[in-house]
């Protein structure tokens, strides 16, 4: 048998490529090795820095605690301090293993096995941060470091990027796993870090969220506190309960993914309610050292003032927050102490064991329309007992103190202050508030007895707070216009329903809404972007700046209706502090003449009181009520007038010294035209009102001529058809000579003395002493001149003799 024959000439290219192979191998391997030795050599000497930097801490510091920072006021003066006395220690034994495991679950599911770092959890960010997702990667041990030594506070400091920060906090991590066991890290952890709503580590947390030591934490309230490492305030269940349910589902379903709870497990907790049940530990905050806290976290992270040792250099004007403090304290314990008062009282010395107070609260917020800078702010009535923030999260319908809205909608169009509106009962069909039968109330104007008027003009129908008035006014309008502008203003409406009910102030505002709306008038129609400043700068325990805000000129605006409908809104707030529904808010206040003006506000159930007002700095915002819906009255005839509007004057007051100088000035395209305050029409020197007095028979003139403002090119009126005789109907060509309108001519001055006139023929042509002859003597208006009191004219005019017809 033959042998095959071999291939030499193939099995040689063999040999050949695979050589060839080989070289390329080991040339690729020597390239990949100088390259790792050149790379590794510059990433050596490149972290070399930042090595060094983390050598340098003390990790026998890394469980200081208790240093506070301090706030201050715009001036510098000591209003308060960030303590970490609501922070209660506790060893790793204290801490459930489910919470752990809820912890891993969500922040580090590989805590137990990484050196400090997680490689893993590093490229699986890097790859989805390329996908445009948003994903961090620092370890738990990596959080304590950052926390325990102020890497974020340094970094800011040296002008550092996030990558250098990062890098230290890498290395320094190494070190502290290296030192600490992994169950001291926890207990160092959990014992630093924040949960929102004032609680530092898990016990505050545990105590303040579930009223519960954490031992006995259920799978579902670990999850809740769990979800809240990430932004411990917005996901705060006192604040945003839904937000922190998605959040705790969401490590729930983690935990049952690491295995840390079963199927049925993770069913069963998400099926159940947060069911808060709030027992904190006493401490020293407040809802504006939270928003303090939450400004300056915004400015160096969440839990920047953990470690304590700061001035906080923030825009509150000590005297104004003392003030509204103090005196919506004082406003709230005199309803209550009202005879009758039926709702739940406030007790400081309530128990925490008790259910969810529910008392009478109150806001204040007061801002500096020119800056955005917040002066004064007021949550609620008691941080410890309700930290709910009503100036940040709540809302309420603003009743009657949405008039000047309503308004400004007609004035910005065909509408005058002179325009005439019908003043008469209105069916309480037509809006259905507060019931379906009867006529609709006037509460607005915050009287026991008030009285409809018949024809009104529409500065009489704002000033009085008329409530029919205003919704005929409303419909004129058109309701879509009035919700059209309201969503100008920056109120949330534009999903509101098209109802009569817009007209009483009826769907929920918030008050930092309200304020940023009320600061229209005094800006000239100009409405702010909303932003609020609450902190001006930060320095460290070394007195360096680490933080200083950007300093604008001022707030940035935009035009939202004509600078004369601002004005004329305003002149009708400023005259119903003389002489209307708000009546009062005047007596006592500092800054004299008053250049402002403002507006209250009470709902048709007594439910709410509001007071908006202004002047030419800043603007202040005061709300009493319940926080929950259904309570019924404050008490019945709860008026903003008694409840609100003291804590407004307070605070102004306060405010005052240092920002009570400056005048609100009219614009270019404002005229002020004489006109007759009962027709509406241009003012003659006829328009008078008269009345007798039945037991002494004199006779007191009140003119009726006032001065008013119109946007240029809405001033043309016809004289005053009511004073001079001439109607509004067709009259007979034989009868038009007398029905002339009334001509601007001298009056004849009599010589001598009349004849007794019984009569009164001579009265609308007598002057009055003191009257110069010729002129017209009227009421002027009540932003040209603060005398601003009822004018009388009284003419004496003796008793006619009795007329005696004797028979002959």
């Amino acid at each position: 048998m033959a042998k095959p024959k071999m291939n030499h000439k193939k099995d040689s290219t063999r040999r050949f490529h695979k050589r060839k192979a080989g070289l390329a191998v080991l040339i690729f391997g020597v390239v990949a090795a100088v390259v790792a030795v050149v790379a590794g050599f510059f990433a050596n000497t490149y972290t070399r820095e930042y090595r060094l930097r983390a050598a340098g801490y003390d990790l026998g510091r890394i469980n200081d605690l208790e240093i506070p920072s301090l706030i201050v006021d715009r001036n510098g003066r000591e209003i308060g301090r960030f303590f970490v006395q609501n922070r209660s220690v506790v060893s790793i034994e204290q801490v459930p293993e489910i919470f752990i495991g809820a912890l891993m679950a969500c922040e580090d599911s590989r805590f137990k096995s990484h050196n400090g770092i997680d490689w893993i959890g590093i490229l699986r960010a890097l790859k989805l941060n390329a996908q445009g997702a948003s994903q961090g990667a620092s370890t738990i041990t990596q959080q304590l470091a950052r926390n325990a030594f102020n890497l974020k506070e340094e970094a800011l400091l040296r002008k550092e990027s996030t990558i250098q920060r990062k890098l230290v906090e890498a290395f320094l991590a190494m070190r502290i796993e290296e030192r600490y066991s992994k169950r001291q890290i926890l207990e160092f952890y959990l014992n630093r870090i924040y949960f929102g709503s004032g609680f530092y580590g898990i016990r505050s947390a545990s105590l303040g969220y579930y009223g519960k030591e954490p031992m006995y934490l259920r799978a579902e309230e670990c999850a809740s506190l769990v979800t809240l490492i990430k932004n411990p305030n917005r996901r705060s269940p006192l604040n945003n309960p839904e937000l922190n349910r998605e959040g705790r589902d969401y490590v729930l379903s983690r935990m049952r993914e690491e295995g840390a709870i079963s199927r049925d497990e993770y069913e069963e907790a998400v099926r159940r309610p947060l069911a808060l049940n709030p027992k904190p530990l006493r401490r020293g905050t407040s809802h504006l050292y939270e928003r303090v806290a939450d400004a300056v976290g915004e400015a160096l992270g969440e839990d920047a003032l953990s470690s304590g040792g700061f001035t906080v250099h923030t825009t509150i004007l000590a005297e104004a927050q003392q003030a509204a403090e103090s005196t919506l304290r004082e406003s709230l314990m005199r309803a209550e102490a009202r005879p009758g008062y039926a709702h739940e009282k406030y007790d400081s010395r309530r128990k925490a064991t008790e259910k969810p107070a529910n008392f009478l609260q109150g806001a204040v917020l007061m801002v500096d329309h020119t800056t955005g800078e917040v002066l004064a702010h007021v949550g609620g009535r008691d941080y410890a007992q309700v930290p709910y923030d009503f100036v940040e999260l709540g809302k309420r319908p603003l009743g009657t103190a949405f008039f000047p809205f309503i308004y400004a909608a007609g004035l910005d169009g065909k509408l005058t202050p002179a325009s005439m509106v019908e003043d008469e009962p209105m069916d309480n069909r037509s809006v259905m508030v507060g019931g379906r039968e009867g006529i609709l109330g006037e509460w607005g104007m915050e009287v026991a007895s008030p009285v409809y008027e018949r024809k009104i003009t529409v500065r009489r129908s704002f000033e009085q707070s008329k409530i029919a008035a205003t919704v005929r006014l409303a419909d004129r309008i058109g309701l879509k216009r009035v919700l059209d502008v309201a969503c100008d203003f920056g109120f949330p409406l534009a999903k509101s329903e098209v109802l009569p009910r817009v007209a009483v102030g009826f769907e929920e505002v918030s008050l930092k809404q309200s304020v940023r709306a009320m600061s229209v008038f005094p800006s000239g129609g100009k409405l702010s972007n909303g932003t609020y400043v609450y902190v001006d700068r930060v320095e460290n325990s070394k007195g360096q700046i680490v933080y200083r805000r950007q300093r604008p000129r001022a707030a940035a605006q935009k035009n939202i209706i004509d600078p004369a409908t601002a004005w004329q809104v305003h002149s009708m707030m400023a005259g119903s502090l003389y002489r209307g529904s708000s009546r009062g808010a005047l007596e006592g206040l500092l800054e004299k003449p008053f250049q402002g003006a403002g507006k209250g506000g009470t709902t048709h159930d007594f439910g709410d009181c509001w007071f908006l007002g202004y002047n030419a700095r800043v603007t202040c915002g005061v709300w009493t009520g319940f926080l929950t819906p259904g309570n019924g009255a404050i008490y019945q005839g709860a008026f903003s007038r008694d409840l609100a509007m003291p804590v407004w004057r307070a605070a102004m007051n306060a405010a005052a010294p240092s920002f009570g100088r400056g005048k609100i000035e009219a614009p270019v395209n404002v005229l002020d035209v004489p006109v007759c305050s009962v027709s509406g029409e241009r003012a003659t020197q006829f328009c008078h009102d008269y009345a007798e007095d039945p037991e002494t028979g004199v006779v007191k003139s009140q003119s009726t001529a006032v001065g008013e403002y119109f946007r240029a090119g809405t001033e043309k009126l016809a004289f005053c058809s009511l004073h001079s005789g001439a109607g509004a109907d067709m009259v007979a060509p034989e009868m038009a000579i007398i029905n002339l309108p009334a001509l601007d001519a001298l009056p004849i001055r009599p010589k001598a003395a009349v004849l007794e006139d019984p009569y009164h023929t001579e009265v609308p042509g007598a002057l009055v002493a003191g009257q110069s002859q010729g002129l017209l003597r009227r009421r002027t208006n009540v932003l040209d001149s603060l005398d601003l009191g009822e004018v009388e004219e009284v003419i004496p005019l003796k008793q006619p003799k009795r007329l005696v017809i004797e028979d002959e």
